[in-house]
């Protein structure tokens, strides 16, 4: 091999960070022979060292993908998702494009998601005097509108939230924002399962004199960039969609059509679509006026894309809405004159406007709403609905009854995010949290009350425990019932033997599973036990206890499941993990699983006792404390003061280990080991597996390395350590070696809103790179860290809400709390502690801060209780 050889190796080899070439090797290594030409490639950068070889070289290699490469700005990857509660969404850009559509109840059982759409766009025009300045809400804006888009868009976000501030070279002394949103509403499914987003164009004048301003929302009527394959009943040579369209539209059977190298093909089905660059499809449309305040989009058929759109518009003041059809006709009326022509006919696009005047020096609102409306959710062929049907006739209706409802809408998003925003968190921390709220985009909730969702959409299971687990945190706190549905879902599919099943459809590794809500999957040991905690954070947060008592026998065959497996010591044995990469079902046993067991023994005892259950209580305290006994015996390295990871793994330390004692805490349950072990474990986890980038998940193993990031471990680590916390230095300490990947997803790789299951860890040319599963769950752990903050346990069957926050009675502190169907701000400021609640009622409780009780009683958002210290 030759040096440029060696040189081309390390280029081609993304684990490759420097290489060293020699002509004559001074030894044997690996396949390199002594005395010949050897290239070693090195996934780090070693030290200079004089070195006495001949001719020996050496050369970094640039990161093709780290600090010193850059990123697009923030909002350009990702965006937060626009949209109603388990609706689909469409996100906002930083560029103002539109894109990531999934409101055509888009899936991987069904169609692709739509990229980015150049006929859809927003434009905003003002006019002072005989002055006039109209352009598109885009940096480069394609197709017909190319070259009229703005110099510069400033993004902000938070879900359900997006915000672009216009900022143009020949902008009019008038302030311009626009903002999307659709609803959210703590603990009410049914209000936030709103089909529709509201996109709302602030403009203020900052001149002397009246101005007149106008808004403008562009739609197109068929779907870039997607193919869709079936039996083709004609073809026709022509350059034109709207002609392809039109043909379609004309013939009564024909369900879709695709245009392709200047031929139309029309298209007896309507198949899913998939991406295909420089293809455009659809299906047959109508487009039509729908009274004086909204233009509707219908498309024809009862397939999963069939359903419509619909654009209603209204002012602050007495505003003039007009409509029409066509990108350039539609822009051009507007440009010129302020508003459209009112005619309607099928084009590329629809399209409606409003304008009003503003005084001097005054700011109004136009908002035009987005409605959809597509009712035949589908699994593939299966047609399950989307219960959204049962609140709204159209998606003329769903965007009227937003358009009434504006004020409601963002009340409702504010009483979530200000108490994280307005909180002393860090503010990466408070961000990241209101961000991961972009998971629920995944969310499907069916016509017969059945609420669903995917692994991730690039791993296509539905539902799978161990996963739900992870992310479960802020579901259960907004919306407890959507938990509930999964749990019924889960405990119907139990086997004969008292294991859960691992999820209700497979497929991560493979195709669509054909068959949906049947249970399937892998043995494993954060399945069967997380569904028992599942039911004890049920009973102790949100008082269902009636749904407790109907679910007490499932879970309690999953304990005795649970024991007949736990065969080593006492302790699971070779059972998978969702760390299942890591194969730590190859030993005997795993801490992890280990701890999982110890967990799950406990959540049943609390259960039983609940339940009056006597013997139960005694056989599951009796089953944890021979299993935490074993555990500590035949785990613990004292040598290295850590748990080895798993059996006979001596050198050994999993960055995640604790998770079920995260758990634990959360809960209630206090600790389940050794919490002196437990401290010293996490100190040589932050020192051993710490890398700049994050914590590596897994070191010490012979013969394997195990760099990588797995996005649980570092918020995990940050919430075991603020429970053991005592003062406002260990707090601090927390927190500081919680944040590393979390500030790199936030202002490194600028993607909050596409957080990957697994960053690359300090290694090869693409540290700190999303590595593996997008928009996936396991970052939002995270969420028990902030439950950590406060100490927060709650205990509503006993009427008790307590929290110790380790900053004291003398630290101020703004705090957020979140308990099912609850959120509010935990305050003290040196002489007496508040709790205001922004949604939802605790009733009949006792709430307790430090030690300091209130008196017994009832609080209701927008109220506040508060006791002296």
């Amino acid at each position: 091999q030759t040096q440029d050889q060696c040189d081309d190796s390390c280029h081609q080899n993304t684990d490759c960070r420097a290489w060293v070439f020699t002509p004559q090797a001074p030894s044997g290594f690996g396949s390199c022979k002594k005395g010949e030409a050897c290239c070693y490639l090195k996934n780090g950068i070693p030290s200079n060292v004089t070195s006495t070889i001949p001719k020996i070289a050496s050369r970094v290699v640039r990161m093709s993908y780290g600090e010193d490469s850059a990123h697009p700005a923030i909002g350009i990857r990702s965006a937060p998702p626009l949209g109603g509660l388990a609706t689909g969404t469409i996100e906002l850009r930083g560029d103002g494009t539109l894109t990531a559509w999934t409101v055509e109840n888009n899936s991987p059982a069904g169609s692709a998601k739509l990229p980015k759409q150049k006929h859809a766009f927003f434009a905003a025009r003002v006019q002072e005097g005989s002055k006039t300045w109209s352009r598109v809400l885009q940096t480069q804006p394609e197709g017909a509108v190319s070259g009229f888009g703005v110099s510069q868009l400033n993004f902000g976000g938070s879900p359900p939230m997006t915000r672009l501030q216009v900022k143009d070279a020949l902008q009019p002394n008038v302030d311009i924002s626009l903002f999307g949103y659709g609803r959210l509403a703590a603990g009410n499914m049914n209000k936030s399962h709103h089909p529709a987003i509201a996109f709302s164009m602030v403009f203020t004048n900052k001149g002397s004199q009246p101005v007149n301003v106008a808004s403008l929302f562009n739609l197109p009527t068929y779907n870039e960039n997607t193919n869709r394959e079936g039996t083709v009943m004609s073809q026709f040579s022509t350059d034109s969609e709207v002609a392809c369209m039109s043909n379609c539209t004309a013939n009564a059977g024909c369900g879709s059509w695709r245009l392709e190298k200047n031929t139309c093909s029309l298209i007896k089905e309507m198949p899913y679509y998939e991406f295909a660059d420089g293809v455009n499809s659809g299906t047959p449309v109508s487009v039509t006026k729908d009274g004086s305040q909204c233009v509707r989009l219908d498309k024809r058929g009862t397939a999963a894309m069939s359903g419509g759109y619909a654009l209603c518009g209204a002012g602050t003041g007495a505003g003039s809405v007009t409509v029409g059809s066509g990108s350039k006709k539609s822009f051009d009326s507007f440009s010129a004159n302020g508003f459209l022509n009112n005619v309607v006919e099928l084009d590329d696009s629809i399209s409606l406007s409003v304008n009003e005047t503003i005084e001097a020096g005054k700011t109004t609102t136009i908002t035009i709403v987005l409605g959809y409306y597509f009712p035949n959710h589908n699994y593939l062929s299966q047609i399950l609905g989307n219960q959204y049907t049962k609140f709204f006739a159209s998606a003329t209706d769903a965007s009227q009854q937003l358009l009434s409802k504006l004020t409601d809408a963002v009340s409702d998003a504010q009483a979530i995010q200000n108490p994280l925003l307005t909180s002393t968190l860090p503010v990466w921390m408070s961000d990241t949290l209101l961000g991961q709220l972009h998971h629920m985009r995944s969310a499907m909730w069916f016509h017969d009350g059945r609420w669903r969702q995917w692994e991730a959409y690039d791993c296509v299971n539905v539902d799978s425990v161990h996963n739900d687990g992870e992310r479960h945190i802020p579901y259960i706190m907004l919306f407890p019932e959507s938990t509930k549905s999964k749990v019924v879902g889960w405990g119907k599919a139990q086997l004969p033997n008292g294991m859960i099943q691992e999820q209700l459809a497979c497929g991560c590794m493979g195709g669509i599973d054909s068959k949906f809500e049947h249970g399937c999957g892998r043995v494993m040991s954060d399945v069967s036990s997380m569904y028992i905690v599942y039911l004890l954070e049920l009973l102790r947060w949100n008082n269902d206890q009636d749904f407790v008592k109907e679910w007490f026998p499932v879970a309690k065959k999953a304990a005795e499941w649970h024991i007949s497996v736990s065969t080593f010591h006492n302790l699971p044995y070779k059972l998978q993990t969702t760390y299942d990469v890591l194969a730590l079902n190859q030993y005997e046993t795993c801490s992890y699983s280990a701890v999982f067991h110890i967990l799950a023994m406990r959540s049943m005892a609390e259960l039983c006792a609940f339940m009056g259950d006597e013997a139960g209580v005694a056989r599951y305290n009796g089953v944890a404390k021979t299993a935490q006994e074993s555990f500590e015996n035949i785990m613990w390295n004292e040598e290295q003061g850590t748990y080895m990871a798993y059996y006979g793994g001596n050198k050994t330390i999993m960055s995640d280990t604790f998770y079920p004692q995260v758990l634990a805490y959360s809960v209630g349950l206090g600790p389940l080991v050794n919490e002196t072990r437990l401290l010293s474990h996490l100190e040589m986890e932050q020192k051993v597996n710490f890398d700049g980038v994050g914590l590596q998940i897994l070191t010490g193993r012979a013969g394997h390395t195990d760099p990588d990031i797995w996005m649980m471990a570092n918020g995990d680590h940050g919430a075991l350590l603020l429970q053991n916390a005592k003062t406002k230095a260990d707090v601090e300490k927390a927190l500081g070696e919680t944040e590393s990947p979390f500030v790199r997803i936030r202002t490194g790789l600028n993607d909050v809103w596409n957080a990957a299951g697994i960053m690359r860890g300090n290694y090869g040319r693409f540290p700190g790179s999303n590595y593996f599963t997008s928009h996936y769950g396991y970052y939002m752990t995270l969420w028990h860290t902030m439950l950590a903050m406060t100490k927060q346990v709650v205990n509503l069957p006993e009427g008790t809400v307590s929290f110790d926050p380790a900053l004291g009675t003398s630290e101020p502190y703004q705090l957020p709390v979140f308990i099912p169907n609850v959120v509010g701000q935990l305050e003290n400021d040196g002489s007496e502690w508040k709790l205001c609640l922004t949604a939802g009622t605790l009733t009949d409780v006792t709430i307790t801060v430090s030690g300091k009780s209130a008196p017994k009683g009832t609080l209701t958002a927008p109220n506040c209780v508060s006791a002296k210290w």
